[in-house]
């Protein structure tokens, strides 16, 4: 299906009274390119327009450039150097005064802001997006409303959450942005897996766990091929591998981990792998291979201690708990535990951190 934003932007390019002009729609399409998945693209086009303007740089070319190259950078691998991209582009915006290209630099760094657990820059961030632009800046509110919506999502308030999904999903269906309607999608059905595992590592039973988790996330992926999302391709068979080990089908999750755990430590999951290790060691003990249980097991241990992100911390010492416990090792098994219950209950203060930030924001901005 061929992409409207795509379109426009093409019309837009061939349109421009000034080759400034066009260069830096040019930016912006292979920004979007980059978002859809098409890197090699992007990349080539980003290329030649550095080239173009080395010699004699602007302030607004470079602040489009730095945008181009951390949308590039965040859709290869989710690399932390899309971060410091991003915040160039911000930067070089705001002293060029484009208001409108500084509210999008700042709408993408809440973004980031947020995959990087920075949740008062990130409310720092979309505050600034959404009071520097207008109702019709679609790029810039469709993405500032899907950063609210999931950090409401993130901190337990789905009913809080869902105006902004819905705010979000409108602006980009208006603007004909397909790549923000995948990641709204995308990051729905990861944050509802999220809340399922909270619920059934720290509780008994299978928590919130229900068929239409799987569902979502197979939806996620058939929209994918629809509009010709390629980016972060691996990261959709884990997540169906993370919930069909939670709804207890380990033998299920077992087939995906082992087709796509290599490809998504290449694309940006490395930062999960403990978690992602202690979960396959959990799923290889209840189909009965306790040899390679052990082995993931320790190797979950040891990538557990660079995990820095709280609730896949808690996650992976909850499920080795249960994992050494089974295997006979009681004290490691113990350790596990105490230091699941302490990542768990940080986890829960930055819950509730991230909604009082937001509620803060909203009440000052409606003031």
């Amino acid at each position: 299906m061929a992409s409207r934003l795509l379109s426009r932007l093409d019309a837009d390019i061939a349109a421009a009274k000034h080759p400034l002009k066009a260069d830096c729609l040019r930016a912006e399409r292979a920004g979007f390119l980059a978002r859809q998945g098409h890197l090699d693209e992007a990349r080539q086009v980003l290329s030649s327009l550095h080239m173009q303007y080395a010699a004699n740089p602007h302030a607004v070319m470079s602040a489009w450039l730095s945008l181009g190259e951390g949308l590039l950078s965040h859709f290869s691998d989710l690399a932390p150097a899309a971060h410091d991209r991003m915040r160039r582009a911000y930067a070089l915006s705001g002293a060029a005064r484009d208001m409108k290209l500084h509210a999008l630099s700042a709408a993408w760094l809440a973004h980031m802001d947020y995959t990087q657990y920075d949740f008062d820059a990130m409310v720092r961030h979309v505050g600034e997006a959404l009071t520097l632009s207008e109702a019709a800046d679609h790029g810039v509110r469709t993405r500032a409303c899907l950063v609210v919506a999931q950090a409401y999502h993130f901190g337990g308030r789905y009913d809080l959450a869902q105006p902004w999904y819905t705010k979000s999903r409108q602006h980009a269906a208006t603007d004909g942005d397909e790549a923000t309607l995948s990641a709204l999608m995308h990051n729905m059905a990861w944050l509802h897996a999220s809340h399922a595992r909270q619920q059934t590592l720290t509780a008994s039973g299978t928590g919130g766990v229900t068929p239409q988790m799987l569902m979502s996330a197979e939806s996620t992926g058939n929209f994918d091929v629809l509009v010709g999302t390629a980016s972060l391709d691996a990261l959709l068979p884990i997540l169906r591998a993370q919930i069909l080990s939670l709804q207890g089908k380990c033998a299920d999750a077992l087939v995906l981990y082992d087709q796509h755990m290599a490809q998504a430590m290449v694309q940006g999951l490395a930062r999960m792998q403990g978690s992602l290790r202690a979960d396959m060691a959990w799923c290889r003990l209840q189909v009965g291979d306790e040899r390679r249980a052990m082995q993931d097991a320790r190797a979950a241990a040891q990538a557990t201690e660079h995990e820095t992100d709280l609730d896949d911390r808690a996650a992976a010492h909850s499920r080795l708990a249960r994992v050494f416990a089974e295997l006979g090792e009681a004290g490691t098994a113990e350790r596990h535990a105490l230091r699941a219950g302490h990542d768990w209950r940080a986890h829960e203060r930055d819950q509730v951190a991230v909604v009082e930030g937001l509620n803060r924001l909203l009440e000052k901005l409606a003031a």
